[in-house]
């Protein structure tokens, strides 16, 4: 990340209000297996869903998948508490397959989003992105949602 004067925030993966945070790119393939998806951008996943799949969750849930879905997620590789740190590392891993990218947003009922998510340590504040990350998912044509969540003081 560039380092500009005149910005307050600068990088920190220690980010003090920050509990936790991830960005997520979160493809829904529509008609399409998740592993076209993979094909096209020549890449892998680290979670994928398929359509009829069985899923058991931490609770012992079992549910069948009713929507495919190929994700990319910073969980396990970026330990960083800045979710500058999280974008970057998900706009480096589509860098090499904007083309592909293109192609999947081209196909009528592919839907695709990045996630963020952001847990505050401190009951305040927020995430910063910066021009650059604004600028590279513009390039991309990616969407950016953001999860908050603010835990009361105790």
């Amino acid at each position: 990340m560039n380092t500009v004067n005149s910005r307050i925030t600068p990088p920190n993966p220690n980010y003090e209000t920050c509990l936790e945070c991830r960005a997520k790119l979160l493809i829904y393939p529509g008609e399409m297996h998740p592993d076209e998806v993979s094909a096209i951008l020549n890449i892998e996943p680290t979670q994928k869903n398929i359509i009829g799949d069985r899923k058991t969750n931490s609770l012992g849930r079992t549910r069948e998948v009713k929507i495919s879905g190929w994700f990319l997620s910073s969980e396990d590789f970026i330990s960083s508490k800045d979710l500058r740190d999280h974008i970057d590392w998900i706009i480096a891993k589509l860098d090499p397959c904007q083309e592909g990218l293109k192609k999947l947003q081209n196909i009528p009922g592919v839907k695709m989003t990045l996630s963020c998510v952001w847990w505050s340590a401190v009951g305040h504040c927020g995430p910063v992105l910066w021009p650059e990350q604004m600028k590279a998912l513009a390039d991309l044509d990616l969407e950016c949602a953001f999860d908050i969540y603010f835990f009361p003081e105790e």
